[in-house]
């Protein structure tokens, strides 16, 4: 197998306009989210040895039945018959699942997008010493402005800067190796020529000029993939100071600390009180406790590893259903 290609880091930080325009590439073809590890091989003592047929069985028919599988618009019969023969382990399954991905769409070279392998990096590395780890890089208070206005994500600042934070932190330990590269957002849409090349160099293909050219998808789901093909604007640069207020800024700069600036971004207003701290503090709590009883039974297969992979992302797409639903009704009457 060609090195495949990982794109990571914290959620609205860029990797899906990453992947749109590495998929525009005639030999790249970048999956979208599989979230591998948390549905499958955080599960592997659940489901066990897979170079056991019956329990390869019994994984492949659990993962092909979750939604974000069906989503990838493959010919999941196929699919199936090429996981049974060629994941008999954890590295070969997501290996092959990958390689059929870029099959299908005529690629030689196969790659995944999932923010959260941030936290996956070093597994995937070990996996597949060839592979490339593209690491992007977004100032923290443009991430949590957009994660607030997300109607799946959670509704308290702390919450979401300490995302961001694991998420980097995470990404960050690879950076030692040869095949990690960080690229930062703010430097991909403004210079996106110069930023995309220097990826294009990284995974050993040339560029090609048709990765800059926006190719919207009538089909896209959500507005926030939508905006991911348009094309590259330096809009959404600083907009924190537009969405964010000075004291829910101060919390994400609080909370990010000395990282902040080992990042490389500045600190613009002073240490919050004590009461603002507390406050989000608590509401962090609440908002945690809140999604995970909305969630049920997701959580519930989530906390105990179930090998229910289908019944438990079904449960989590009924809650994000209600929560676009109640977020569409709000808009309607604002």
């Amino acid at each position: 197998m060609e090195t495949p290609i990982f794109i990571v880091g914290a959620p609205r930080s860029g990797t899906t306009l990453l992947r749109n325009m590495l998929n525009r590439h005639p030999a790249i073809a970048i999956c979208r989210e599989t979230d591998f590890q948390r549905l499958v091989y955080a599960r592997r003592r659940a489901f066990g040895n897979i170079g056991d047929l019956q329990n390869r069985q019994r994984l492949v028919r659990e993962y092909l039945g979750t939604p974000r599988v069906q989503r990838l618009r493959l010919n999941l019969p196929e699919l199936e018959k090429t996981l049974l023969r060629e994941g008999t382990s954890y590295e070969g399954l997501f290996a092959a699942l990958l390689r059929f991905y870029a099959q299908a769409h005529g690629k030689r070279r196969c790659g995944e997008k999932t923010p959260r392998h941030a936290l996956f990096t070093e597994t995937l590395c070990q996996w597949y010493p060839g592979a490339r780890i593209i690491h992007l890089l977004r100032d923290p208070r443009d991430v949590v402005a957009s994660l607030l206005r997300m109607p799946w994500a959670d509704r308290n600042v702390v919450g979401n800067a300490r995302l961001w934070l694991r998420s980097n932190l995470a990404a960050g330990r690879s950076r030692h190796r040869p095949q990690y590269l960080m690229v930062r957002y703010e430097e991909l849409v403004t210079s996106p020529e110069q930023e995309v090349s220097r990826v294009c160099g990284f995974v050993g293909e040339e560029f090609c000029a048709a990765m800059l050219v926006s190719d919207r998808d009538p089909r896209g789901e959500q507005p926030w993939y939508r905006r991911a093909e348009e094309r590259v604007t330096t809009e959404r640069i600083g907009k924190w100071r537009e969405q964010l207020t000075s004291k829910e800024a101060a919390l994400v700069e609080w909370f990010v600390g000395r990282h902040m600036q080992t990042f490389g971004y500045e600190a613009a207003t002073h240490a919050p009180g004590g009461l603002a701290i507390a406050q989000d503090m608590g509401s962090t709590v609440f908002q945690a406790a809140r999604r995970h009883a909305g969630e049920f039974p997701a959580a519930w297969y989530s906390f105990v590893r179930s090998r229910q992979l289908a019944k438990e992302e079904m449960a989590k797409e009924r809650f994000r259903s209600r929560q676009l639903t109640r977020a569409a009704i709000s808009e309607e009457h604002s």
